[in-house]
């Protein structure tokens, strides 16, 4: 069934467009002009020392005002995006949220580390796309819900070779519990406090910047276009609204499926807050069959590709790049230039390479404001 959605959407095209002063005073007398010194250069001018750098979260480049909240691991969960999921707890919290494709829907992976919420969900199975893409985060903690053999082992492997600290849920341990008030398999929950207590000692560090922050304040490129929101289709009727928000100074994210209609399409969390994060990222991929299931797609994000950036109400056509998968990811203008994000947390979508992104004009964008939350 193909959800309802604005019907005027148009193709997607981003064109790049691409003193020291010194004062001297007069005195009244010769006498008195004789009377002083003459200055050597080191009374004559001020000594400057250099501000310090501000140290800023990793994740987003916002400033760190207390160093010890940015001193342990990323942790990252794998959290629910079908219907019944919805609304998700701490997804406004987190830093990063990757989109993935899987069997029919979406899911994400929710990275947490400027912040660390008391609870966390709903937790579901990893991929095999979760361990290239999170093992740039310098060996984060991934809390998961399990999955079938394959990718238990596959998850094992990575955490053997130091990729990555498996805080899966196991055999049920005490960092995971059920909602009752939800119905199964949409109803598991974590805490990240309580996996880091259990799983964020030993060698598990604080991640690299994995995405590029530009500096608070930095014009952005002269590629920039303006951009009121887009369409994102992932597939299986999957389609993810991101409409900007001068207001909130952030992108309304919206999504229709069969529990949700346009009216309660806001995207929020479980108080209700709807996401709007302050970058949203697409980055074109492909994907393959997943050798831990071939009716799962698997994301392969090393390499090289096509997409774009929305921050500040504009649109921004980069290539991508990614050598490793404990590398980061860079961004440059068609041309070459580097981009950077505004500091601020952020949504990635990985949509299969040569998926529609439509852009929204302007009565469509509104449509989606009028019904946000």
């Amino acid at each position: 069934m193909r959800h309802p959605r604005p019907s005027n959407l148009v193709a997607l095209t981003l064109v790049p467009l691409a003193l020291l002063v010194a004062a001297c005073g007069s005195h009244n007398t010769k006498a008195v002009e004789a009377a002083q010194p003459l200055p050597t250069p080191s009374t004559a001018l001020a000594t400057t020392t250099a501000a310090p750098p501000v140290a800023t979260f990793p994740l987003t480049g916002l400033p760190m005002t207390d160093p010890a909240a940015g001193a342990h691991p990323a942790v990252v969960v794998k959290m629910d995006n079908s219907p019944q999921a919805r609304p998700q707890t701490a997804i406004n919290q987190a830093d990063v949220v990757f989109e993935e494709r899987v069997e029919g829907i979406t899911r994400y992976a929710v990275v947490f580390q400027s912040s660390a919420p008391d609870v966390v969900g709903p937790v579901r199975s990893a991929r095999s796309s979760d361990i290239d893409l999170i093992a740039g985060l310098a060996r984060p903690l991934l809390g998961w819900s399990g999955g079938n053999p394959t990718v238990i082992g596959q998850v094992q492997s990575a955490a053997n070779a130091g990729l990555l600290v498996d805080a899966s849920q196991g055999a049920n341990p005490p960092e995971y519990w059920r909602d009752n008030a939800r119905q199964a398999p949409h109803n598991l929950y974590t805490s990240v406090p309580q996996l880091l207590v259990k799983f964020g000692g030993g060698s598990a560090t604080p991640p690299q910047a994995m995405l590029p922050y530009a500096a608070a304040g930095a014009p952005l490129p002269t590629t920039a276009v303006d951009d009121p929101g887009v369409m994102i289709d992932f597939g299986n009727h999957v389609q993810a609204q991101y409409v900007w928000d001068a207001e909130r100074n952030g992108w309304d994210r919206f999504q229709v499926d069969e529990l949700h209609g346009v009216p309660n399409s806001a995207t929020v969390d479980s108080t209700g807050q709807q996401v709007s994060p302050t970058n949203v990222v697409v980055l074109s991929i492909p994907y393959v069959a997943s050798v831990a299931d071939s009716r799962s797609p698997q994301a392969i994000t090393i390499g090289a590709g096509d997409g774009f950036v929305l921050t500040q109400g504009k649109a921004i056509a980069i290539k991508w790049a990614r050598a490793t998968n404990t590398a980061p990811f860079t961004f440059t203008t068609p041309d070459g230039q580097p981009v950077g994000l505004t500091p601020g947390r952020t949504w990635v979508a990985l949509p299969l390479v040569g998926a529609a992104v439509l852009p929204l004009d302007r009565p469509s964008a509104d449509g989606w404001l009028a019904v946000r939350k």
